[in-house]
């Protein structure tokens, strides 16, 4: 239905948006879907960000996790090494266990400084009091085990192979049989205390320990007995070394036994209770990351299943909403356009009852609407001074056609008696020159007629001139009028080419949305990228970085969902493009018409300029015709004072007489024609 110009029906809503420029109406489209790829980004950011929060502290979680399990691993180690240093005594095993201790320590300070929990903090904190408890104990068992490996290597040892040598050399040297097999009793309980001795000490035997104690007593004993057999000489001698080498290697084991029972006791006992409270805690805060890590990834996971659900509907809903304003801008931008396209073209047609419509918007079509009613209006100007012209000339014709039957008829009735005269004047001439004088008496009075009808016919040429004139100020004015036209034309042009350049800016900054589309596709592929690297980090945590993994699935999945969106949306903004540039192509189409009516305009202009030129041209002619009228006047007195000296003549005129009745008879032929030609124009 098409507006009139004060359509009454259409409402202050409607008006609202038509009368709202083109530029505007396609800014207020753009602006919607821009507000809705806003939202779109700023939820997709702000779900990212929460999503790299939650990333971060589940990676917290898992370097707390991972940091215990390597805390409890080096400190399994440093157990491993202790004891085995403490059964072994070699130095490589003591070593090992330093080193252990300082990756302990290491692994400690790191959970130290990035543990910031309450209660894990406490318990790293415990544990590490705990550690140091355990190096303390270790420090001392290491001294323990040094001492007693100094005893066997200084003492134990080489006593124990001396007062074996000097028990077999007594045996040997001794001065009775009693006495040789106290030697040899004796010889055989020292090898027996450095065989339990060495499984005690070396071995950890504990069943050994009373074993050289009684193997020592006995020993005593028989070296008491031994002392009574030796009274003197070398067997006494060796029996005094050999006594005192007896009291040093009880001595030596005795030293030994305490340092291996306070090695078992903090081995076993302290270092043992330590350790447990130790892998009490590293459990406890592995158990409490673990437990996190399970929170956070079902936070997460909620979190991205409530974003991709929102995402999906706000992108959703910006589909929707482009889909819409597309097709209610473009109709209402497209449809008026065409059908001022169409009224133009029936208005270049000559269809001039057309009706106009959308006069009264506010818009670039009103602006063309109204362009093309005044257009419309300069073309019924033109045809009704185009008809009053046609009228004008067609009664300008038949005054002409009046005039020039009525001078034919004049002249016939005037020149046409003068033949006859001329003819029957020769005719008689022949019979009678006499009559000569009558008959110049007749020519002066025909002269006298030819004058008056010469002077009418004057008066008639004057008429027409002036109508001519009139005629030729109507044509000025229809090119006044025709040239106002081609100036509204112009105009017309000039608003069609001003709202084409509005229109291709309005395209220009469609394209610039692009590159928000853009922006959205790179925050998609980074978000990708995001979860290919949190995916391989998860790889690499093993199973503590399974969980994690799934996130990282969700965040990919995630993206690959935000940049369909971004798709969808920038294949909607490319309709609006294409529907912009249709937009263009139209209005540019409107202005070409309008061109062309220009030209058109203009090419009447022309035309009716020249018609103007022909017009002033005739009423020249007619006023040089006026003036011939009047010299035609003029000479027929001088014909009238001719015919009074033909009497003088009448001597020639008889000579003539016959050539001028023949040349008469010519000149009646000559006349009729012409005046059959005056008569038919």
């Amino acid at each position: 239905m098409t507006s009139s110009p004060a359509d009454p029906k259409r409402g202050f809503g409607s008006r609202l948006f038509t009368d709202r420029k083109i530029a505007t109406k396609i800014a207020i489209g753009y602006a919607a879907v821009l507000v809705i790829t806003i939202a779109i980004s700023a939820l997709a950011y702000q779900s990212l960000v929460r999503i790299g929060h939650g990333f971060e502290d589940y990676s917290q979680r898992v370097a707390v996790v991972d940091l215990s399990r390597e805390l409890d691993r080096a400190f399994l180690d440093l157990r491993r090494y202790v004891r085995e240093y403490a059964i072994s005594g070699v130095a490589a095993d003591r070593e090992a266990a330093e080193k252990a201790r300082g990756v302990v320590q290491e692994l400690l300070a790191k959970a130290l400084d990035t543990i910031k929990d309450g209660e894990r903090s406490a318990k790293t904190k415990h544990l590490a009091g705990q550690v140091e408890i355990y190096t303390r104990d270790f420090q001392r068992m290491s001294a323990l085990r040094r001492e007693q490996s100094s005893l066997v290597r200084e003492t134990l040892d080489p006593v124990g192979t001396s007062l074996a040598a000097r028990l077999e050399q007594l045996q040997a040297r001794a001065p009775t049989p009693a006495a040789a097999g106290l030697a040899g009793e004796a010889f055989r309980h020292v090898m027996a205390a450095r065989l339990n001795a060495g499984r005690l000490l070396d071995r950890h035997e504990k069943e050994a320990g009373p074993r050289v104690e009684k193997s020592l007593a006995d020993l005593a004993n028989v070296m008491t007995s031994l002392g009574a057999a030796v009274a003197s000489g070398d067997a006494r001698r060796l029996y005094e070394e050999s006594n005192a080498e007896v009291a040093r290697y009880a001595e030596a084991y005795k030293k030994a036994a305490a340092d291996a029972a306070a090695i078992d006791a903090l081995v076993n006992g302290e270092m043992r209770k330590v350790a447990q409270a130790i892998a009490e805690d590293a459990e406890a805060i592995k158990r409490s990351g673990v437990a996190e890590e399970h929170q956070i990834e079902q936070e997460t996971a909620r979190m991205i299943a409530w974003t991709e659900t929102f995402v999906l509907a706000l992108a959703l809903a910006g589909v929707a909403l482009g889909l819409a304003l597309a097709w209610l801008i473009g109709r209402a931008i497209s449809r008026p356009i065409r059908r001022i396209g169409e009224v133009l073209l029936e208005l270049a047609n000559g269809n001039k009852a057309v009706e106009v419509p959308y006069a009264d918007r506010g818009d670039e079509v009103g602006d063309n609407a109204r362009a093309a009613k005044t257009f419309k209006e300069n073309l019924l100007r033109i045809e009704r001074m185009e008809a009053e012209q046609r009228e004008a000339e067609r009664r300008a014709a038949e005054q002409r056609r009046a005039d020039m039957h009525r001078l034919a008829d004049e002249f016939q009735s005037a020149v046409g008696n003068i033949v006859e005269t001329v003819s029957s004047a020769s005719t008689e001439l022949e019979a009678a020159a006499g009559t000569l004088t009558r008959t110049a008496e007749t020519t002066q009075q025909l002269s006298a007629t030819v004058a008056s009808a010469s002077e009418e016919a004057s008066a008639n040429v004057q008429s027409v001139a002036t109508a001519s004139e009139e005629m030729a100020s109507s044509v000025g004015e229809i090119s006044r009028q025709v040239q106002m036209s081609s100036e509204i034309a112009a105009e017309a042009v000039k608003q069609a080419e001003a709202t084409n350049a509005q229109i291709t800016e309005l395209s220009n900054s469609a394209s610039r949305i692009g590159d928000v589309v853009k922006l959205i596709t790179a925050i998609a592929e980074q978000t990708n990228l995001l979860a290919l690297n949190a995916t391989i980090e998860a790889a690499r945590a093993g199973d503590a970085g399974r969980g994690f993994a799934v996130v990282a699935q969700e965040v990919k999945a995630l993206a690959s969902q935000t940049a369909k969106a971004t798709e969808e949306i920038g294949t909607q903004i490319a309709g609006m493009q294409a529907a912009t540039g249709q937009s263009v192509a139209a209005i540019q189409g409107i202005g070409g018409t309008i061109a062309r009516i220009a030209e058109i305009a203009s090419t009447i202009a022309a035309a009716v300029e020249e018609q103007g030129a022909a017009t002033r041209e005739i009423a020249r002619n007619v006023q040089e015709a006026a003036k011939g009228t009047t010299e035609v006047a003029s000479n027929i007195g001088h014909v009238s004072h001719g015919a009074g000296e033909t009497g003088s003549a009448s001597t020639q005129v008889l000579a003539s007489a016959q050539s001028l009745s023949s040349e008469s008879n010519h000149l009646r032929l000559e006349v009729d024609k012409f005046l059959a030609t005056v008569r038919a124009a």
